[in-house]
């Protein structure tokens, strides 16, 4: 009898448990396939990030070019920090706001290196943009970054990054910045702000310009309010006010290094209102273009929206030798810890 329970029912004990694996099989091939559908499409949908680097001040004086300091272990500046890190992020192609007057030793001694790393573009900001009835024939200082940023209008078609060439902004920021470029409306006067903590980006000595932001609940940038000479006195951030006294600035107030991330349609406004300023200013030798200007009246105006994200990386500076004593001991920790190698650049090589 137990014989024939046995025969009659291990059959179906099979077929059973046969279905319930071949069933799971096929319910995780046609999971794994859908995900790497979904993975190729979502590749293939990002959109070449651009990434702008306003470098045209790093001219010196006598019209030549002013090079970086050396703060890694084989001479690497903080500019090539800053493309190690975007290339990490995500970006594909950088373009450099440089002068002519130092074309040819930026590219033989900086941008050389960075050839088979990412694709290397070029602009050029001069103050002879402006035609001359418009402006003071004395003027030698530059528009401003504002400007800076319309000089690359003909070579940017598509959302993209802003920063400096002179601060290290650390990859976190760069990956944030690259993710919400990613979401961005090319066609919209929608652009974001990677903002940074107060309390993490005060010099180590001395005093330094900061964008203090107001920023609304829902994160929307409100106004950028350059403070001067911000440092900390007994402990406490403060700057001193045009009355020569000091005031108190909150450690965590939200603050712009001039990272920001804009659509392509920023372009139309920046020239209204440079030929706007061209009008009111062309003859002032002491007048300049800034982007926390532009940005501030574009928001007053309602042409424009900018969303703040905070990063939490630690900004990091040659502003004074104390600050390059910290910056290359924190670069020095941060390849014994496997965020950057030794030599930088050994990968491209």
């Amino acid at each position: 009898m137990e014989f024939l329970k046995v025969l009659l029912f291990y059959p179906l004990f099979l077929i059973y448990y046969s279905s319930q694996i071949f069933g799971m099989k096929l319910w995780e091939f046609q999971k794994n396939s859908y995900l790497c559908k979904l993975k190729s499409k979502y590749t293939e949908n990002r959109m070449t990030a651009t990434l702008l680097i306003l470098a045209a001040t790093m001219g010196n004086r006598y019209g030549g070019l002013k090079y970086p300091e050396a703060i890694g272990p084989n001479g690497e500046t903080v500019l090539d920090y800053s493309i190690y890190d975007a290339v990490k992020a995500g970006f594909k192609r950088v373009i450099f706001v440089i002068s002519r007057c130092f074309e040819d030793d930026f590219k033989n001694k900086i941008s050389a290196k960075y050839q088979g790393l990412v694709e290397v573009d070029y602009v050029y900001q001069e103050v002879d943009l402006v035609p001359e009835k418009k402006r003071n024939p004395k003027r030698a200082h530059l528009w401003g970054s504002a400007q800076a940023v319309l000089t690359a209008s003909d070579k940017i078609k598509e959302p993209f990054g802003v920063i400096n060439a002179v601060n290290f902004y650390q990859r976190e920021s760069f990956e944030l910045l690259y993710r919400h470029l990613q979401e961005m409306d090319a066609t919209a006067d929608r652009h974001v702000l990677i903002n940074y903590k107060l309390a993490n980006v005060i010099p180590e000595g001395g005093g330094a310009n900061r964008g203090i932001c107001e920023i609304d609940s829902q994160r929307l940038l409100k106004s950028v309010t350059d403070r001067p000479g911000v440092e900390r006195i007994s402990g406490d951030p403060m700057y001193l006010n045009e009355y020569n006294k000091w005031i108190a600035l909150d450690e965590n107030a939200p603050v712009s290094m001039n990272m920001w991330g804009f659509s392509p349609a920023i372009f139309q406004n920046i020239r209204k209102d440079f030929d706007h300023f061209i009008d009111e200013n062309g003859m002032d030798l002491k007048s300049f273009f800034t982007i926390p200007d532009f940005i501030n009246g574009m928001i007053a105006k309602g042409e424009g929206s900018v969303k703040a994200y905070e990063t939490q990386a630690v900004w990091m500076g040659v502003v004074s030798p104390d600050d390059k004593i910290q910056t290359i001991l924190k670069i020095n920790e941060m390849i014994r810890c496997g965020i950057y190698p030794k030599r930088l650049f050994a990968e491209s090589e």
